[in-house]
């Protein structure tokens, strides 16, 4: 492990010392002191958390090229992902080069996600409903449990906590693509309430290059959040937030397990789907001294698609999750914090007909433990975990990471933790894909990190290593599921960020190495993974204006386990302007992949590739007051 981890640094220590002095897209250590609380469930600066993170904020999504949230996550440090087509098709996100359904997905504190596929529909959470994103790269099932392996990302849904205000946004861009969206936020003594409404459609283009169909792919979302924070006194408070997306994608290449059709005529171009994604979740925090903070949570999410082949009815797919949490943050001293925390949550799955005959709903229990520990130079983390399924029993994960600050600007820190994965009902039962023979995933981690402030910005490095037994992952060549044994995943990632008068410049860089260790295909690479990403962005802001510029560039990926299929790597460039003609009136113009780059990130078990957006614009008008 530790020649691999050599071989990295040494291979990459000339680019990274050259972008150490220039400068992710998003704030990764922008503000080292800005409150995090989805590291460790508990709240803590940037600096003061021993982990990987990213903070994307209200303006930074204004401020971005990125028309929907895949794309934003596409310019974040150790993230890949890759799309069925373009707006509103199944994206897979692979978080340092593990599994899509590795990452786990809060939306307020709720989980979020489909008990099926195992993974989030990101393509479907707008980013008009969105105020803030919190990530966490490695390990994490020690605080969360099961899906934490690659890494944790919380969505938190609109509010302003400022003042009150109104907003009117309406949008038009290329093929045919239209958005129309209104905010609403009022703000009291004592509370705060946000509503917000959003209208998106597009007639898209086609999801396949070279299908018979030769159609374009449409795609239309109607959302809505809303959500009341009230403080009952300085002891007691209360938060109950709502996010319901709904709406309707066009796609190619879907199957039909009817047993009277044969491969290929199973498959088809005419296909479509009906969605719904909704969380609502309620928190009560008791905080009667500078001892005890209490908190408690309940929470409901909700995953649907009712899937349409050649017009007909192609299975329902509904997953609904009801949560419950108790959290308590003891201050044992001024320097000591032991959290005790119990979750209690249960799927219910609907997956007609496909799952009729299969049990359709599981149940978990987690109890874990947090104890945190300073001084002027070290800082100590530790975190287990107990967690109890209905379906594979229980499985213990830890972790512990110790922090040291070596000067006034500079800190390092190295981890290690443990975390599982339990199969998802589509790979346990799905006909002809699913194995009911599965075994849970476990994986350890191991990561070493340095970050460093300075007057004009700050810098990260991150080396880590993954090591997955048991990996699940569908076989190109059988179609069934798998657990391929085991997985080493040996990575880097490089962040930075410079303040320059206007000139605002930010630079993330990974690199990736997820081998396959199982006997069939040994040390091959891992599917759809890119071994390199590159993402840089530069922002001018001077008056009323805001202009910038973004690259993304990926190495090629392999398509098939055997790795005799692969899309080429690319390099697409954006630009965004915005211009603020009165406080109240704001003109954004956005221009994507400017050279209008051909590129595929992603193809059919067939070897068609997907298409992917070419030139684009989108212009928004918006009315603030």
């Amino acid at each position: 492990m530790y020649k691999r981890i050599t071989k990295i640094v040494l291979t990459h220590s000339v680019c990274l010392i050259g972008l150490i002095s220039s400068s992710s897209l998003f704030a990764d250590n922008d503000t080292l002191d800005e409150v995090i609380v989805t590291a460790n469930r508990y709240s803590q600066t940037v600096d003061e958390s021993l982990s990987s993170t990213t903070v994307i904020t209200r303006a930074d999504i204004e401020k971005s090229s990125a028309l929907d949230l895949p794309s934003l996550l596409s310019h974040v440090a150790g993230f890949d992902l890759r799309s069925s087509g373009a707006y509103g098709k199944t994206t897979s996100t692979f978080v340092r080069g593990t599994n899509s359904d590795h990452l786990l997905t809060l939306v307020d504190g709720v989980k979020l996600y489909s008990a099926t596929l195992g993974s989030t529909s990101f393509q479907h959470i707008p980013l008009e409903q969105i105020e803030r994103i919190e990530i966490v790269r490695g390990p994490r099932s020690s605080v969360y449990g099961s899906e934490a392996i690659g890494g944790v990302i919380q969505i938190f849904t609109r509010k302003d906590s400022k003042r009150s205000s109104a907003t009117i946004n309406a949008g038009r861009g290329s093929n045919n693509s239209k958005e129309f969206s209104v905010g609403f936020s009022g703000v009291t003594e004592n509370a705060r309430i946000n509503l917000n409404a959003r209208r998106f459609s597009t007639d898209g283009i086609d999801a396949i290059v070279h299908t018979t169909a030769n159609d374009n792919d449409g795609y239309d979302n109607d959302s809505v959040s809303a959500g009341i924070d009230y403080r009952f006194n300085q002891a007691l408070s209360l938060k109950s937030s709502f996010m319901n997306a709904q709406g309707s994608t066009q796609f190619d290449n879907c199957f039909n397990p009817d047993p009277n059709l044969v491969f290929p005529d199973s498959l088809s171009d005419d296909c479509s789907s009906d969605f719904v994604q909704q969380t609502f979740s309620n928190t009560l925090r008791i905080t009667p001294d500078g001892i005890w903070d209490g908190q408690l949570q309940l929470g409901t999410s909700r995953d649907l698609n009712d899937n349409f082949w050649e017009s007909a009815p192609n299975g329902t797919f509904e997953t609904n999750r009801y949560d419950a949490s108790f959290i308590n943050n003891l201050q044992l001293s001024e320097n000591q914090l032991l959290v005790i925390g119990l979750d209690s949550a249960i799927d219910s799955v609907d997956a007609t007909p496909y799952l009729a005959t299969v049990p359709d709903s599981r149940y978990n229990t987690g109890l874990f433990a947090a104890w945190n520990a300073s001084s002027s130079i070290l800082n100590i983390e530790l975190n287990a975990r107990t967690d109890d399924n209905e379906q594979f029993n229980r499985h213990n994960t830890g972790s512990i990471a110790l922090g040291l600050k070596i000067s006034n600007s500079i800190n390092t820190f190295i981890s290690y933790g443990s975390a599982f994965k339990a199969p998802t009902f589509n790979e346990l039962y799905f006909p002809f894909f699913g194995t009911d023979t599965l075994k849970p995933e476990e994986s350890t981690s191991l990561e070493i990190g340095l970050r460093a402030k300075h007057d004009t910005g700050n810098w990260s490095l991150n080396i880590y290593q993954t090591n997955i037994d048991n990996l699940i992952a569908f076989d190109t060549t059988t179609f069934f599921a798998n657990n391929i044994n085991r997985s080493q995943i040996t990575g880097a990632e490089f962040t930075s960020s410079l303040q320059l008068a206007q000139w605002n410049i930010n630079t993330s860089l990974s690199y990736t190495d997820p081998i396959n260790k199982s006997a069939s295909n040994k040390g091959r690479q891992l599917v759809a993974r890119s071994k390199g990403i590159l993402s840089l962005a530069a922002n001018y802001h001077i008056g009323s204006y805001n202009m910038g510029a973004s690259l993304l560039a990926q190495s090629k990926r392999f398509q098939s386990t055997d790795n005799t299929r692969s899309t080429a790597g690319y390099a697409v460039i954006d630009l965004t302007s915005e211009y603020d003609f009165s406080p109240r009136f704001k003109l954004s113009v956005k221009l994507n992949n400017i050279f209008d780059r051909e590129y595929a990130v992603n193809q059919t078990f067939g070897g068609n590739n997907y298409n992917t957006l070419g030139r684009n614009a989108f212009v928004n008008l918006i009315y603030k007051m």
